[in-house]
């Protein structure tokens, strides 16, 4: 029986600002059509961890490798490693604050990135954005810029853009975190309909229901390490450390 090779392998992976570690020693695989949600207390290493995985943090030492081939921390890369112009085509991040550009239309917005990096003519990124728009509800704001859409609006628009880029994973840093709550609903939405369609993610939540509901595997952290991780019946209702059934407590009641 052959062995699947993991979308994204971690080995020994650690960040340090300074004197202050951050991550330390992650070992971790991410397998094709999984989705890992991961959980923890602010400063526990989570957003750390999911911006190494695109190199938006460079790492302080370990290996990330992409579909079997390590990361270099440089933009163009060899037959053997992945510079970080292929990472950021394969593996596509969805930001807490959208980033959206302000001065662009929701249609600019998304075809920038395929017209420059893919190459594609206006025609073709276009097309391939409204049918991304249409998927996330948004085709009557195409012409629309981000300062006239509402924080779950922009955040659909900053899916879609990072799904026209055709990624073979997809990074979703707290993308609800700074949405009113009337507004979760409708991005949390979206990422359960990729989730039913095997896309392969890696969810940064604070929604612990969601997580529950959506992920494949959840990894709880702590002070940099990875401190349990199953499925999220046993992370989640069947917690085994003190620790992680204090830290679930508080969205329990």
């Amino acid at each position: 029986m052959i062995k699947m090779q993991p979308a994204i392998a971690v080995r020994g992976l650690t960040k340090s600002f300074g004197k202050l570690e951050v991550l330390k020693h992650i070992d971790l695989d991410l397998m094709p059509g999984e989705v890992l949600g991961l959980i923890g207390p602010s400063g526990s290493g989570k957003s750390t961890l999911i911006r190494c995985l695109n190199m938006m943090e460079t790492p302080s030492g370990g290996q990330i490798l992409v579909s079997g081939r390590e990361v270099a921390p440089r933009f163009r890369g060899t037959r053997d490693r992945i510079g970080m112009g292929e990472l950021r085509r394969k593996v596509g991040m969805v930001f807490q604050h959208f980033n959206l550009f302000p001065h662009l239309s929701v249609l600019d917005n998304i075809t920038e990135g395929p017209r420059i990096v893919l190459k594609q003519s206006r025609a073709e990124a276009e097309a391939a954005a409204m049918d991304l728009l249409d998927q996330v509800g948004l085709t009557d704001k195409a012409r629309a810029y981000p300062a006239h859409l509402s924080g779950g609006q922009k955040q659909r628009v900053a899916i879609a853009r990072a799904l026209a880029m055709r990624p073979e994973v997809l990074l979703l840093d707290e993308v609800t975190s700074a949405l009113d709550p009337e507004l979760v609903g409708e991005v949390l939405a979206v990422i359960r309909r990729l989730a039913d369609g095997g896309m392969t993610m890696v969810l940064v939540t604070h929604e612990m229901g969601f997580a529950a509901d959506v992920a494949s595997r959840v990894i709880f952290m702590e002070q940099g390490r990875i401190a349990e991780e199953g499925s999220p019946a046993d992370i989640l209702r069947n917690p085994k450390s003190d620790r992680l059934r204090g830290f679930l407590s508080r969205f329990h009641g």
